[in-house]
């Protein structure tokens, strides 16, 4: 492990937002974890886990915290059992899995790793599929020891999990438990769910889904469309013309205020989507929304 200081996070993050981190390291075995949880302690800054930074945004200026990034991504089979370290890519895994006979494909086109995918329970809509649905256990380092998790442990609910409420908590592996199809049935599933996301979604400088939708299934892309806030523009950042519930940094120019600025919008204008699934993070380390 090698802890780098201002490390730039804007090239990190899909939005490519953001200002310097006062210390970055990439983890790549249980003691990297342990000695950066002690250094983070020892320095008296907070601890941040970013996956890939598919859903992430950070402050400009310098966020006073010690991001981390898992990179241990191993993958151990047992019949229909796979135990996957946390900085494995998803995408990577779901298209390992199908060509095994093991069906992750509900999850095929999510961006990220998959200690995000587990900390987001990251999946369709309220009345979909979702990455808990699939998991039997999680390994997490936190409080300074490391613990597993049984599923119901996780607290999993849509779009969250018991780890959104723990500071500092880094997931470092998780045990799948996958249904048994063919590959060619997992696959013509998998092309499915891509090309709708291919026609529904916008691909660029974007964080994906901003909004959580309503308990009741209702789309948070339809409430802000209903509020005419399609296409809104507040600096560098634009709501998408193509999906309303995604935030666009076309130009390269938005800004972490810029960003701010239109979640705001949007929740004085539709007051029922007060639940934001991006994180925003602010230059102490703390979570904004």
């Amino acid at each position: 492990m090698q802890l780098l200081e201002n490390i730039s996070l804007a090239p990190k993050t899909t939005m490519r937002i953001g200002g310097t981190a006062r210390y970055f390291a990439e983890l790549r075995t249980r003691e990297d974890v342990e000695n950066t949880w002690r250094f983070a302690r020892e320095h008296h800054l907070p601890l941040i886990p970013l996956g890939a930074g598919s859903n992430t945004i950070f402050a400009d200026g310098t966020v006073e915290a010690v991001v981390i990034q898992v990179k241990a991504d191993s993958v151990k089979r047992e019949a229909n059992s796979v135990t996957v370290q946390a900085g494995k890519h998803l995408a990577l895994l779901v298209s390992e899995c199908a060509k095994s006979g093991l069906d992750l494909s509900a999850l095929a086109g999510i961006p990220g790793t998959v200690g995000g995918a587990v900390f987001g329970n990251a999946g369709q809509g309220p009345e979909g599929v979702w990455t808990g649905s699939f998991l039997s256990q999680v390994e997490v380092f936190v409080d300074g020891a490391w613990k597993v998790f049984s599923r119901e442990e996780c607290g999993f609910g849509y779009r969250d999990s018991v780890f959104k409420s723990m500071r500092g908590a880094v997931i470092w592996e998780a045990v799948f438990s996958l249904p048994v199809k063919t590959p060619g049935e997992i696959e013509a599933e998998i092309q499915k769910l891509l090309q709708h996301r291919k026609d529904a979604q916008f691909f660029g400088r974007t964080a994906g889904s901003c909004f959580k939708g309503l308990p009741d299934g209702a789309s948070a892309w339809k409430l802000i469309d209903a509020a005419n806030l399609r296409g809104f523009q507040v600096g560098g950042v634009q709501i998408s013309e193509k999906h309303a519930n995604f935030l666009v940094n076309s130009e390269g120019k938005g800004t972490f205020a810029d960003a701010v600025a239109i979640v705001e919008k949007v929740k004085r204008s539709v007051p029922a989507l007060s639940g934001v699934e991006m994180r925003f993070i602010e230059s102490d380390g703390s979570v904004r929304y």
